[in-house]
């Protein structure tokens, strides 16, 4: 018998993809969900498979701070265009001063995880990947994220599913070993 349990959360970030064909060579935005689907063969002595705290607190949560509201792109374009965004961040940065009197705000929390890491060129936030950030990839990596911080001899992780798009059709990539 197996138990399987299932959470998730939603993450609004844009995106690019290199060497696109078509229209998400732009930067582009969504509301993402990032899935996982834990399971064990045996429960804790609380009837668990894993405490739904931890799995938010452990994954879901770092990967929503890495993700939240940031421009995710791969380290080969970062590398190419991180002036550019130093630039435009500037700028955007600036416009707070028209309506704030200043360019101070919250303190921006980095966030490095499984090869993920936020940097913020001219204060823009930017999450960098290791590669060129599409659903797929990022279901796989949100999959070994996981993997790296739940599993243990009891709990695995079964399927980690990344919804590029929720609404009016659902866009979804899975990955599992």
């Amino acid at each position: 018998m197996v138990y399987r349990i299932r959470k998730s959360v939603d993450i609004s970030f844009a995106h690019h993809i290199r060497g696109h064909e078509g229209n998400c060579i732009n930067l582009h935005g969504h509301t993402w969900k990032f899935e996982l689907l834990i399971e064990s063969d045996e429960l804790t002595p609380e009837g668990f498979v894993i405490d739904f705290r931890d799995l938010r607190d452990r994954v879901l949560v770092p990967c929503h701070g890495l993700l939240d509201h940031s421009l995710a792109i791969g380290e080969l374009t970062y590398g190419e265009i991180r002036e550019q965004l130093a630039l435009m961040g500037k700028s955007l940065i600036e416009s707070r001063r028209e309506f704030h009197g200043t360019t101070e705000t919250y303190t921006n929390k980095s966030y490095e995880l499984s090869g993920a890491k936020n940097e913020f060129p001219g204060g823009l936030k930017v999450t960098v990947f290791p590669f060129n950030p599409t659903s797929e990839r990022l279901a796989e990596w949100l999959y070994r994220h996981a993997v790296n911080e739940l599993v243990d001899g009891r709990v695995r992780v079964h399927l980690a599913r990344v919804y590029e798009t929720m609404h009016p059709v659902e866009s979804v990539a899975e990955y599992s070993d």
